[in-house]
């Protein structure tokens, strides 16, 4: 039998993971319970049970509940690199702690999504929490831009990473997402090498308070003072930044 998210208070949790058309959502979203940050992606076995969940295995069992429910490997690829539009982000080697908080959120619909919300909710807690250890154990080289950005806006994006603005109260990346976005596991994730559209899909979801599960809101707070070209800037300078080796 599967197991329900129950109820409780949710920590932490910034930007990333999965994707698509999301919407919002009239009800009020439900807090999850998260294991101790540090405790998921280190076990060999959960590894192995993820990419089972991720090929579709536990498909037989979500059809017989009429979830439609589909594979990871269908949207994500089987190593997480997505394929670079706003939908699907790269996940390769994605703190597995924050990765498996996502999935909680969309199930409790304080993360709102018409295709991820149904697929996390009919995942149990135990297939979230494999599907993230899997998913952080992945390698896989970096795709290159989907264009060439004005190096004057990646310039833009750099600086607001790296110091913020005063003048808007916009507060520098680096902050919380490490230098050049390289991210400050488990909490938070690494940014550097995500893709523009996604970045700006979510930015932008923050701003609409279509997404609701950064801590304390700061996220919104942080997407509500950025105007349009703050967004994009941002946006076009992880994209084309590499984490260090």
């Amino acid at each position: 039998m599967r197991r329900r998210i129950p109820l409780a208070l949710a920590a932490f949790g910034l930007m990333a993971s999965v994707a698509a058309a999301q919407e919002p959502d009239a009800t009020e979203p439900t807090a999850t319970v998260l294991p101790p940050t540090g405790t998921l992606g280190q076990d060999a076995a959960a590894v192995e049970r993820g990419r089972a969940v991720v090929v579709g295995a536990n498909l037989a069992g979500a059809a017989a509940g009429g979830t439609g429910q589909q594979a990871c490997v269908a949207c994500h690829g089987l190593d997480g690199r997505g394929d670079g539009s706003a939908a699907f982000p790269r996940l390769t080697g994605q703190s597995a702690w924050y990765m498996f908080k996502q999935l909680a959120d969309y199930a409790s619909g304080s993360r709102p999504n018409s295709i991820m919300s149904p697929i996390a909710s009919a995942l149990s807690v135990a297939e979230m929490e494999d599907v993230a250890a899997y998913y952080a154990a992945q390698q896989a080289d970096y795709l290159p831009p989907a264009r060439s950005y004005d190096p004057l806006l990646v310039q833009e994006g750099g600086a607001l990473s790296a110091v913020g603005s005063t003048d808007r109260q916009v507060q520098a990346c680096v902050n919380c997402h490490g230098p050049a976005g390289a991210g400050l596991a488990p909490v938070y994730p690494y940014l550097a090498g995500q893709y523009a559209g996604y970045t700006a899909l979510q930015l932008r979801l923050w701003q609409q308070d279509v997404r609701r599960n950064s801590p304390l809101g700061v996220m919104a707070v942080i997407a509500k003072a950025m105007s349009d070209r703050d967004i994009e800037a941002v946006a076009a300078y992880f994209e084309t930044v590499r984490p260090a080796p």
